[in-house]
């Protein structure tokens, strides 16, 4: 007869998921391996298991096997049954939560499910610099509002403490976005004078703080990324920005004339994200690894872009301040690009607009 020995918890990250142990008294039997996503219940693995000398079938490596489900979904609900001559035995369903980081599960007391009601989805842990004009987007799992705590500064010099509640802009499942870019919080807060020093986004356990900049300097480079967690952030640039056209000119002899007849363009652009605090440079590390880029301009998505190399350093030293360079191209075919924005303007991105 069949029995379970072990089994994943209820809520995993699909980054790590415990091991399934079924024990039997016969030598083989039949494991089936289903998953429940987006309405429909997939069957993905049935073997005929052989049993090892301690009479267990173990299923391990879980994560590979469910990884490319859940990035596709982001949430799905894991079955296995295993079936010997005797009976068949189930094991409970696992809900699984898409992720690529791991955040300490089976290292110490950390679970999956006390990660999602502490923190939103998001590898940053620390406060986060803004500014007017940005878009910044948060992600929880479970909730579908939350709680903006603002001090702001009135011109007649006294700072106030304001809250306001607003609800996800948009829900997936049990995944919502929030919009808390600070013109949105200014908005809610009904601040018409003065302005945002920094502000609290609260929902539950759940804490990120926001500090605003005004140094006055637009992104050379707004990127909006899918990070770890399958969920959308914004990484805005403020370094040195820099572009270069490589050509690829194929060329030929016709008629007693040496003609170019094909020449091909790449266009690559080389950012730095600016000087970083040291919980944002270990943040920014989650835009170098996502398979998802895409520019960001005048408050709209743009272009499908590509990183082809990054250089991400960070060392003890004292007086050290991260400032991350990297390298990105159109992932389209054609690199000829009109830039409407830029038209009339004397210098190019790396400078700010009062320069015109």
């Amino acid at each position: 007869m069949a029995s379970i020995k072990q089994q994943p918890t209820s809520f995993c990250f699909s980054s790590y998921i415990e091991d399934i142990v079924f024990s039997t008294e016969d030598d083989s039997g039949v494991l089936c391996l289903y998953i429940a996503a987006g309405g429909v219940r997939t069957n993905i693995f049935t073997e005929t298991m052989f049993a090892g000398k301690d009479k267990t079938v173990t299923l391990s490596d879980l994560p590979s096997l469910v990884d490319a489900y859940a990035h596709r979904y982001g949430e799905l609900t894991l079955e296995c049954s295993f079936t010997d001559s005797g009976s068949t035995v189930s094991i409970d369903p696992v809900t699984i939560l898409f992720s690529r980081a791991d955040i300490g599960v089976g290292v110490d007391d950390t679970t999956a499910m006390t990660f999602v009601r502490h923190h939103f989805l998001t590898i940053l842990n620390g406060e986060k610099l803004t500014a007017d004009g940005r878009t910044e987007l948060l992600s929880a799992y479970g909730c579908s509002s939350v709680t903006a705590i603002a001090l702001v500064q009135h011109p007649s010099g006294t700072i106030e403490t304001l809250t306001a509640d607003f609800a996800a802009s948009t829900t997936q499942g049990n995944i919502s976005d929030f919009d808390v870019s600070p013109s949105l919080i200014s908005s809610l807060l009904g601040v018409s004078e003065g302005h945002l020093i920094s502000y609290t986004i609260e929902a539950g356990e759940r804490r990120q703080d926001f500090r605003l900049v005004t140094d006055g300097m637009p992104p050379a480079s707004s990127l909006l990324f899918i990070n770890s967690f399958g969920c959308e952030e914004f990484l805005h640039c403020v370094g040195t920005h820099k572009k270069e056209s490589k050509y690829d000119r194929s060329s030929a002899r016709y008629m007693g004339r040496l003609r170019n007849y094909r020449v091909a363009e790449d266009r690559q652009f080389t950012a730095n994200t600016g000087w970083l605090t040291t919980a944002m440079a270990d943040w920014a590390d989650d835009l170098f690894r996502s398979e998802s880029v895409c520019l960001w301009v005048n408050g709209q998505r743009g272009r499908e872009v590509v990183l082809s190399d990054s250089k991400s350093e960070i060392t003890n030293e004292d007086d050290h301040l991260p400032a991350f360079e990297f390298t990105y191209t159109y992932a389209q075919r054609i690199h000829n690009v009109m830039q409407p924005s830029r038209a009339g303007r004397i210098f190019d991105n790396t400078f700010d607009r009062t320069f015109n």
